[in-house]
């Protein structure tokens, strides 16, 4: 459908550049949501022959709700009758929604969840189109809602043209019962539906950050997108490549046991004062924030601490920084020639340091110090969790959170510089930990004195689903009307959450990706399985590759084992067997194997990182899967020669796919 932009659009656009102040941003916007209009049900011209689905995938923090402005001042302009907005059912989160829509279309009626209660009055609303409604994913709200456009006096409300945006649509609106098999259906997908098949003329479309779910759904699903845009940030975006890609300088990581003490049911006896990791993150805070409120007395930042979702364990964290607080409070009265005064100077000092290696414009850190002696007393230590009706607004200089999931999914926290995080669940969920990213936004300017805590294995998690995000938003961007055939995930992560799938239809690696162990096992044991490949490549000169059978590969691959003292999530010998087999289905039984002996390799690797040289990896073509093979020679005692493996997925033109297996 042929776009224009009308009145509402004009208004909504100025509306967004006042707000994001980034013009670029803003055509990037509207590019966006003319790409989703053009590619919707045509409003005038009757039911669809097929449903119009589609999905607007954005990044964490990115600024979603201004394209979901657009979209539906763009739909109203294009002769939508209605747009109906389906969003969070936390309060914070849905007042949020419906103050912005309100705002950024001024010239459209835009009802909010109590003004259908009255039918009369709800009647007399819609005889007007175009309207808006904003309605929670609540089923008591969707179900009125739904009873109320059906109560309308005349036949007219079913044939209202209408545009559904489901905002985080992975979150509530899928079904959650479908993993038992059964024809059970949770009540918000069933309300969600009902909507759906009530109004013939509609297009659905889906608004999340994290698609796992909705692309893990089988190819003929109701709730998988037919078609799919891609929203970019603008340039202030701060992601997931600042934090975890190869050159970042803003992780500090702590030793994952203090995570456990802050546990506070898991401790025989609690602790009574905040752990190392953490007094560095707050010390870390205080002064990056006391750095810049002693240039600017207005400037106000925050401090998220995530370590649980247990409200006990919240307030047991509230107290330990309150007791932190209460301790800097006291020793910073101290003469400057106080044994206690210096050592938290000492600790001051480090936090100012290391602050320095990324903004080298710090005042001085007397200043500083002075900033933090007078401001410290008014910080604002908060807990932000279900039972609580505190906003996340900043009020104080100093704004220190601790919550759990309310600090999650669609929460954004202005001026956060600083955090501290640590949810580790035992079968961690990619979508909902990537939710966790509160650290990401529009934060460029804050960005020199930001900084992540966390443990390395929780880095290292976040680091995968990263390079999980940026291969699927990568294939989507080259094949944009292609329908993606899995996903990738890296076990022991599972896309999502287990209930909105049929684990039968489950299936992981990325198309151009390398994968290798951690470290190979060059105990004795592994000598036959040594001899075995030294006689499987003995006619492959080094440095040279062959072409083979992927049986080929798979049988070399099993052969290889891994040292598991290194750990490890990504090679396991079962998913690389499935997602080969899955290949060879594809395209044929071909493909490389590439030899290099002699190898003095001592360091264990990340699993994507790779065990080749720069060069290596273009000796052999990227068309065919390809097994590098690199014999370790023994490197310290104990140790016996043994092949290390990396696996390369190949990449080709005209075949899109991210492999994703379920094999539980």
């Amino acid at each position: 459908m042929q776009v224009i932009e009308g009145r509402n659009s004009q208004v909504a656009f100025d509306f967004l550049l006042r707000e994001i102040q980034d013009s670029t941003a803003v055509a990037h916007i509207k590019e966006k949501a003319k790409e989703v209009l053009s590619q919707s049900v045509d409003p005038i011209g009757g039911p669809p022959e097929h449903p119009s689905d589609g999905l607007l995938y954005g990044l964490i923090q990115s600024g979603k709700t201004s394209v979901i402005t657009a979209v539906a001042a763009l739909a109203v302009d294009n002769s939508f009758d209605c747009v109906v907005i389906l969003t969070s059912d936390i309060v914070l989160l849905y007042d949020q929604t419906l103050t912005r829509i309100r705002e950024g279309l001024p010239g459209i009626a835009v009802l909010g969840k109590d003004d259908w209660i009255d039918p009369s009055r709800f009647e007399r609303n819609i005889r007007t189109t175009p309207f808006v409604i904003v309605c929670s994913k609540n089923n008591s709200k969707l179900t009125s809602l739904l009873d109320a456009f059906r109560s309308v006096g005349r036949s007219g409300a079913k044939g209202l043209s209408t545009l559904i945006i489901d905002d985080e649509a992975d979150h509530a609106s899928l079904n959650t019962k479908a993993s038992k098999k059964t024809a059970e259906i949770s009540s918000i997908n069933r309300a969600i539906s009902d909507f759906r098949s009530f109004f013939p003329t509609n297009t659905y479309l889906q608004v999340t950050a994290t698609p796992q779910a909705l692309f893990l759904q089988s190819p003929d699903h109701r709730y998988r997108p037919s078609f799919t845009v891609l929203s970019k940030p603008g340039s202030n975006y701060v992601g997931g490549e600042v934090f975890f890609g190869e050159d970042s300088t803003l992780l500090r990581y702590v030793n994952a046991s203090e995570i456990e003490a802050l546990i506070r049911d898991s401790q025989p006896t609690p602790i009574s004062e905040v752990p190392k990791g953490l007094r560095s993150a707050l010390f870390t805070y205080l002064v990056g924030a006391s750095a810049r409120v002693s240039r600017d007395p207005t400037a106000k930042y925050a401090f998220l601490c995530h370590v649980s979702l247990k409200k006990l364990d919240h307030k047991f964290v509230v107290d330990l920084i309150d007791r932190f607080k209460e301790e800097v409070i006291r020793k910073l009265s101290l003469p400057a020639t106080d044994s206690t005064y210096r050592k938290l100077v000492d600790e001051l000092q480090s936090a100012y340091v290391d602050l320095k290696e990324t903004e080298p414009t710090l005042p001085s850190f007397d200043d500083v110090v002075e900033s933090l002696r007078f401001y410290i007393r008014g910080a604002n230590i908060r807990i932000i969790n279900a039972t609580t009706k505190d906003e996340v607004s900043l009020d104080s200089v100093f704004n220190i959170f601790v919550g759990g999931n309310k600090l999650g999914r669609g929460v954004t926290i202005e001026r956060l510089i600083v955090s501290y995080y640590g949810r580790n669940a035992k079968r961690p969920n990619a979508d909902t930990v990537l939710q966790h990213a509160r650290m990401y936004g529009y934060r460029k300017k804050d960005q020199s004195i930001t900084r992540l805590f966390l443990p390395e294995e929780l880095a290292d998690r976040f680091r995968s689903i990263h390079q999980m995000e940026s291969a699927l938003r990568g294939l989507i961007e080259t094949y944009p009307n292609s329908k993606l055939e899995g996903l990738f995930v890296v076990s022991p992560l599972q896309a999502t959450r287990r209930n909105v799938l049929d684990p039968d239809e489950i299936g992981l690696y990325v198309a151009g990706r390398m994968y290798n162990p951690r470290y190979p096992k060059s105990a004795p044991t592994v000598e036959p399985n040594t001899r075995m490949v030294d006689a499987k490549v003995e006619n492959v000169r080094d440095g040279q590759y062959i072409q083979c059978s992927i049986d080929d590969v798979i049988e070399v691959v099993e052969a290889c084992i891994p040292d598991e003292s290194h750990g490890g999530i990504i090679w396991r010998r079962d998913l690389l067997r499935a997602a080969l087999e899955k290949l060879k289905t594809l395209n044929g039984d071909e493909a490389y194997i590439y030899v290099s002996r002699g190898r003095r390799l001592a360091q264990p690797r990340r699993e994507t990182q790779g065990v080749h040289d720069s060069q290596e990896d273009k000796r052999v073509p990227s068309d065919k899967p390809a097994l590098f093979l690199f014999r370790k020679e023994p490197s310290k005692p104990g140790e016996v020669a043994a092949w290390w493996p990396q696996l390369r997925f190949p990449v080709r033109e005209d075949q899109n796919y991210v492999l994703a297996f379920n094999l539980s």
